[in-house]
């Protein structure tokens, strides 16, 4: 039974698919590109059972990271949905984990497109986990003319890191309507998959979407992590790796440091994918894909 409800309320009619492609450039730790031409760069948190979330712990280190390669700071917001969230730059409202992913979407396009769209300036987002869902949920629904959801966003970057594009693997872990709905084979996810909603459709168009998954991500495996098989413009796979803890909590909190990455990226222009073990560290790799642009 949900407790609360997220302020925007939505009505589910369609989703979202995407796909198996990859980077622009070899991703080199030696890479040092300068920051996002200054567009607003929000980041989004992923599942909390506790329906508690820190943004500024969570983030921190992005935050930092992102800043001193000469990213303004006061152009990241932190973005809460949950009752119980704290230290948040937007809060979107009073949702638990029962309310439905496509309601959290709703109320973060409605934002975006009020603060952002309609002014005529165009955002990036970074996402962790399920902010990558409620991410591409928010695009879809807009672009869609969704019930409950704004005009189409102007979004320029979309960054997804661990987001469970094709499920989770621990299917019991939790019990909850937002858990339950990214288990493979719920309706939830039947609706992202389904072709017309995919990343290669016109809806999907004007967005750069860079995936990034970890083979050692224990609630997130690397296939769903780079949604595989389906179309996004670039892919980013941590291969296993000695030296680095690459679990699903480091996806969103490595900087470069203790040495360079095992890593296989693709570029939907190219199809073919690259391995390096000079890759970049997670939070790089976010950067890089930030700055790159439409590039």
């Amino acid at each position: 039974m949900v407790t609360r409800r997220i302020r925007a309320v939505v009505t589910l009619m369609a989703a979202v698919s995407l796909g198996a492609s990859i980077a622009a450039v070899a991703p080199t730790a030696s890479a040092a590109p300068a920051a996002n031409g200054g567009d607003p760069v929000y980041l989004v948190h992923g599942y909390n059972d506790s329906g508690h979330s820190d943004c500024a712990s969570l983030w921190g280190n992005a935050i930092d990271y992102f800043t001193s390669k000469g990213m303004d700071k006061s152009s990241i917001h932190t973005v809460g949905y949950y009752a119980g969230d704290s230290n948040c730059d937007v809060d979107l409202g009073d949702a638990d984990t029962n309310t439905r992913i496509k309601d959290v979407a709703a109320a973060l396009a409605n934002h975006i497109y009020n603060t952002n769209t309609r002014t005529g300036r165009s955002v990036d987002i970074v996402a962790h986990s399920m902010g990558g869902l409620v991410t591409r949920v928010a695009l879809l629904g807009s672009a869609m003319g969704w019930e409950g959801f704004p005009a189409k966003l102007k979004v320029g970057d979309v960054v997804t890191l661990a987001t469970p594009h094709q499920g989770i693997i621990e299917k019991s872990k939790y019990h909850s309507v937002q858990w339950d709905s990214m288990v493979p084979g719920s309706k939830f996810l039947e609706v992202l998959q389904a072709p017309e909603n995919r990343l290669d459709q016109n809806w999907a168009q004007g967005v750069d979407w860079s995936f990034v998954g970890s083979d050692e991500d224990k609630t997130v495996n690397g296939d769903s992590g780079i949604d595989k098989d389906r179309p996004a413009q670039h892919k980013y796979r941590y291969l296993s790796d000695e030296k680095h803890d690459l679990s699903h909590t480091n996806m969103r909190t490595l900087a470069p440091g203790g040495g360079e990455y095992n890593l296989r990226y693709w570029n939907a222009s190219e199809g073919t994918p690259h391995d390096t073990t000079n890759g970049w560290a997670p939070l790089e790799t976010a950067f890089n894909a930030l700055d790159r642009g439409d590039a």
